[in-house]
């Protein structure tokens, strides 16, 4: 699978945005950008990269991750991750729950889809939006999330979180005609 060059760019935009990230140890170690052959040492390596991308991710409230993506390369050592080590780490987020596909694209989780979810359902709690339709989009960018951490994520990804609450009984997905939910509604209960 193959993810667009262009977000290459916006991490680099994000990395010199002057925010403040603490890199792990891990990753200014060369052989932290060469998948291991023993099982137990590949295990706690891509362990590493799964903590990695999601502290990084949630500390600059990035929701998708591309297999262009700065994090895969250290220009400082002078590696990078081979494009099958790339797949392998981001089958493995996957595989561990941390992340999620949508067709070439993978977001990132750095609380679980139940996790969100009890989130945006707390927030509608509290806000007494519970009987309440509101658009996707007042979620995702409305005034009143401003201050929530699931404020600006990804629709996709919000729908695929509201979904889950779907089947918990907590919330019933309005779909409309558009493919991009940007006419979805959610009714919390």
């Amino acid at each position: 699978r193959s993810f667009k060059l262009s977000y290459y760019n916006e991490y680099k935009s994000y990395l010199s945005m002057g925010t403040e990230f603490e890199w792990p140890w891990q990753y200014n170690f060369p052989p932290f950008f060469t998948l291991q052959p023993v099982a137990k040492t590949k295990e706690q390596q891509l362990k590493s990269w799964r903590a990695l991308i999601c502290d990084f991710h949630q500390s600059q409230k990035i929701w998708e991750i591309a297999n262009s993506s700065c994090l895969f390369s250290n220009n400082k050592i002078n590696r990078k991750l081979s494009p099958a080590a790339i797949r392998a780490v981001l089958q493995n987020l996957v595989d561990e729950g941390q992340g999620v596909m949508n067709g070439d694209r993978c977001f990132v989780l750095w609380y679980s889809i139940a996790e969100w979810g009890s989130m945006i359902h707390k927030w509608a709690s509290d806000s007494g939006q519970s009987g309440a339709v509101l658009t996707l989009y007042e979620l995702h960018s409305g005034d009143d999330t401003e201050s929530e951490e699931f404020h600006g994520m990804d629709v996709w990804l919000l729908q695929h979180v509201i979904r889950n609450l779907e089947k918990e009984g907590k919330a019933e997905l309005m779909l409309g005609d558009s493919a991009d939910f940007s006419d979805a509604g959610v009714k919390f209960f």
